[in-house]
């Protein structure tokens, strides 16, 4: 073995006979790999050792590829972790090790290379490893599978090489790589098509500058031609390829031009209509979900719909055709699995670990909601997007063509779905009451007559004998709620009536696939109705099936039950706060604390859970409070003495704590000042002072937002930590802490201020008063100069929060703002005046007075320069309407 030519480190024969005889033993049968790994774990305390390990992985011929392979993957492992402390020189020999790999006649060694050089780039860039950029351009011009980099880095393309003028990687890339269209191997020409997929993803100068403009119709299928050609050429010229994966790659290839630069394809879009409608059908299901995806990107691109009208006879009742399950689908399996063993009295199985998908906390925000809302047509079987498949992208398809061409499909549609749901086939039944689901918003106006009917018809199929026909039954429901609902406002009740409680029944059923779509179905009735309008006749009902589920159900289906009761506390708060109906959910829900134990992951979704019920069900929470707080408290210190001890992993007791934390302020902000006394005789404030200074930004989150919420309740608890308090908020505002990863933090820390300081005197401000306007001054000057950052981060935040004291401090602060700065609100009007129109009732006057001098001097401002009746042109009617009420306008 040999260094690198030109290397600065020469490796001594007995430590590369060392560390390879460490990584072969890795691979002997029977040895004790973890000894072995703790070995080359004490091995990193040399600062050469990553450079034995480049050595042995680059020039360690005559040894076996899996050893070589090892090295390298250590060597990936420790790049990442600690490549800012690798010395340059050191930095420069792995790096030179490394470039002769990428082009190894061993797969595995170049797959590990090209790992390993994804992992430096994207630490410090493309652009910083120029000798990568040629040796790449080399492995290229010869066709070698060298391109990894670019397909897995494609923002660093973008990158400008230094000492180059002003030429970019995508420059030196980009052509060898449109070149490789034309390769004799398959995989090449895959591999080439999909490196540039991604590449389009930025659209680089290179490509644009390298794509044909006008295509003739001709030009589709066949490689003939000069090798020469530009990206949407050689698409076209590949789109009849033998080969499955490039015809493949050329469908997403297709796609993404769609949404880049749809003027590109107008003069080919009959042609390419054809070929996606015909692959679409293809075989091959990978090749049809690719081109599936061409109808919804059809609708969201900028092409003139009409070319599509003439062909929906035939697109529409393919995607219908391609909506029904597979024969050996694993989702039809599985859901049949569960139902065997229902019949066979073995429906409380314990669910497997493997199906237990990782828990994710949503976080304590303050002064903005939770980003996103739930999204059902994403999920027809309430289970979570296990695959992305035909039948799914199908679905999509048809959801967005009916949303573009409204009732006019109907004609096509009802007479295919009339004929399935009379087949003796469940998965024809199945998927043509999918397709009434998928049409449901689009179709809204023509389907309206039909709807009673349809309801009548599909409440039977909630008690089909196959698992996912009730699945879908529940679901393909909730997407017609708001016309239920609307139906019982008008005093129509009866399909309401007969829906919730069949909806109920089978959130009871014995499949936990149904439960959870039955569970999912519930959810959305609660956030589409008026609580105290619609659902306060069937909450009663609701809540007893819901504590009945937190019996019957599993680990996996518990969870559909717990984000069911938190919409129940978030949607319907006043509801839930009635005696009588919180003696129904509350004592089981609050009684699970006690079957699980601390360290159960499954507590995290619970306390997630009863943070929502605590925080919307007042006073009658009361009589669980201090047995929920003291568990609260205990689950805190234990996790930080197993993670200090070692003896917890640190990121899954952070996740209890955080759980914990956010709990105690559900409990703060339900029972307001009653949680003093709990308060006054715990640890907490030492616990808050810990968690404000925490490393991980997900406890800091929530202990700022616990002392913001415990300053409301009971300010003299938090004063005396004040000092420390405020000293960990004013480090998280520093323009270094204030990140994407840390922003919520950050958010809660200026928050949690405000908040302690309108209980506190100015005497007792005043020893941290400047320090806080300095930062906070800072802060308003970036949102100030920062006309982008000032639209979406404020206007849209407050337009997005319910009415209370927060929101009115926000709008308050946002005027403020504005009197200073009337120009901060250029380019962001439209979304100014939306979050104006947010508000329900504005209770203060101070505010509404503010609010009114603020438009009507906008509205002098654009008169003035004749701006504005094309500013409120801007506004739908409604908000047009609603603003001009509020403001006087």
């Amino acid at each position: 073995m040999t260094a690198p030519t030109g290397a600065s480190f020469n490796p001594t024969q007995e430590g590369v006979a060392q560390i390879v005889s460490l990584l072969t033993d890795v691979h002997k049968p029977g040895a004790n790999q973890s000894e072995v790994y703790a070995q080359l774990d004490r091995c990193k305390a040399y600062p050469d050792f990553n450079n034995y390990l480049a050595f042995i992985f680059a020039s360690g011929d005559g040894l076996p590829i899996e050893v070589r392979q090892t090295a390298g993957l250590l060597l990936k492992n420790n790049v990442r972790a600690h490549y800012g402390s690798i010395a340059e020189d050191f930095r420069a020999f792995i790096k030179a090790a490394l470039l002769p790999v990428l082009g190894h006649a061993s797969r595995p060694l170049r797959h590990t290379a090209g790992t390993c050089a994804v992992t430096i780039v994207n630490l410090t860039g493309l652009g910083a490893w120029p000798e990568l950029v040629a040796t790449l351009a080399e492995g290229l011009d010869s066709g070698a599978d060298s391109n990894r980099i670019a397909e897995d880095q494609p923002l660093q393309m973008d990158a400008q090489l230094p000492g180059a003028g002003n030429q970019r990687v995508a420059d030196v890339l980009v052509p060898r790589v449109l070149n490789l269209l034309s390769a004799p191997t398959a995989d090449l020409r895959a591999l080439a098509v999909s490196t540039l997929n991604q590449l389009a993803n930025i659209m680089p100068g290179a490509l644009i500058d390298n794509m044909d403009r006008q295509v003739p119709g001709q030009a589709w299928g066949g490689r003939q031609g000069s090798s020469e050609k530009g990206f949407l050429q050689g698409l076209f010229h590949l789109a009849l390829d033998s080969s499955t994966s490039v015809r493949k790659a050329v469908c997403q290839g297709l796609v993404a031009m769609l949404m880049a630069v749809p003027e590109r394809l107008v003069a080919s879009m009959p042609d390419l209509i054809e070929y996606m409608l015909k692959s679409t059908q293809d075989e091959d299901e990978g090749i049809a979900v690719e081109a599936c995806e061409f109808w919804t990107a059809f609708c969201e691109s900028e092409v003139d719909k009409d070319v599509l009208r003439p062909s929906l006879p035939r697109v529409l009742p393919v995607l219908l055709k391609n909506m029904a399950y597979e024969e050996f689908d694993e989702e039809v399996q599985d859901a049949e699995e569960l139902e065997e063993q229902a019949l066979r009295g073995s429906a409380t199985q314990a669910d497997r670990d493997d199906e237990i998908k990782p828990y994710i906390h949503k976080g304590t925000g303050h002064g903005e909601e939770a980003a996103g809302e739930g999204d059902e047509e994403e999920d027809e079987e309430g289970d979570g997007i296990v695959h992305w498949n035909l039948r799914r992208s199908s679905a999509a398809g048809l959801d967005m063509l009916s949303n573009q061409f409204g009732d006019e499909l109907l004609p096509i549609i009802l007479p295919i779905v009339q004929q399935r749901l009379l087949e003796p086939d469940w998965r024809a039944r199945e998927s043509a009451i999918l397709a009434l689901g998928a049409i449901s918003n689009g179709c809204a106006t023509g389907l309206a007559p039909y709807l009673p009917e349809m309801v009548a018809m599909l409440l039977p199929t909630l008690k089909d004998a196959r698992p996912m026909v009730r699945c879908i039954s529940c679901w393909v429901l909730g997407r017609y709620s708001k016309w239920l609902l609307e139906r019982a406002e008008s005093g129509q009740r009866g399909e309401l009536d007969s829906m919730m409680a069949a909806v109920c029944e089978r959130c009871l059923d014995h499949n936990r696939r149904v439960q959870e779509a039955a569970c999912g179905a519930l959810s959305t009735f609660l956030e589409e109705g008026k609580p105290e309008q619609h659902m306060a006749p069937y909450m009663a009902a609701v809540l007893q099936t819901l504590a009945s589920t937190l019996q019957l159900y599993g680990r996996k289906a518990m969870r559909s039950a717990y984000d069911t009761i938190s919409t129940a506390a978030d949607q319907a708060p006043g509801l839930l706060s009635q005696p009588a109906l919180a003696q129904i959910i509350l004592p089981p829900l609050f009684g699970k604390l006690d079957t699980l134990p601390d360290g159960d992951r499954e507590l995290l979704p619970l306390m997630e859970c009863l943070t929502a019920v605590a925080a919307k069900s007042g006073q009658q929470t009361e009589q669980f409070a201090a047995a929920c707080f003291f568990r609260c408290i205990g689950l805190i210190e234990r996790a930080e003495q197993a993670a200090s001890s070692g003896a917890f992993d640190p990121d899954e007791a952070a996740e209890f704590v955080v759980c914990a934390l956010d709990l105690i302020s559900g409990l703060t902000e339900g029972l307001g000042v009653s949680i003093e006394s709990l308060v006054g005789r715990s640890p907490l404030r030492e616990i808050i002072v810990r968690s404000c200074k925490d490393p991980d930004a997900d406890i800091r989150q929530s202990g700022f937002a616990l002392v913001g919420d415990l300053a409301k309740a009971c300010a003299p608890h938090i004063k005396p930590a004040m000092a420390e308090v405020f000293t960990s908020a004013m480090y998280n505002l520093q323009p270094q802490m204030i990140n994407q990863r840390t922003l919520s933090a950050c958010n809660n820390a200026a928050w949690c201020i405000g908040e302690v300081a309108i209980k506190c005197s100015s005497e007792e401000l005043k020893p941290f008063a400047l320090q806080a306007l300095e930062r906070f001054v800072w802060i308003l000057q970036v949102l100030l100069l920062s006309q982008s950052l000032l639209a979406p981060r404020m206007c849209a935040a407050l337009r997005g929060i319910r009415d209370d004291i927060e929101k009115e401090h926000a709008f308050l602060g946002l005027c403020a703002l504005l009197r200073l700065n009337p120009q901060g609100a250029g380019g962001c009007f439209t979304v100014l005046c939306g979050a104006i129109v947010s508000w329900r009732h504005v209770g203060c006057e101070g505010l509404h007075n503010e609010l009114i001098q603020l438009m009507q001097g906008y509205k002098a401002q654009l008169t003035g320069m004749g701006q504005w009746d094309a500013a409120m042109a801007t506004l739908q009617p409604a908000v047009q309407q609603k603003l001009s009420a509020m403001c006087q306008l």
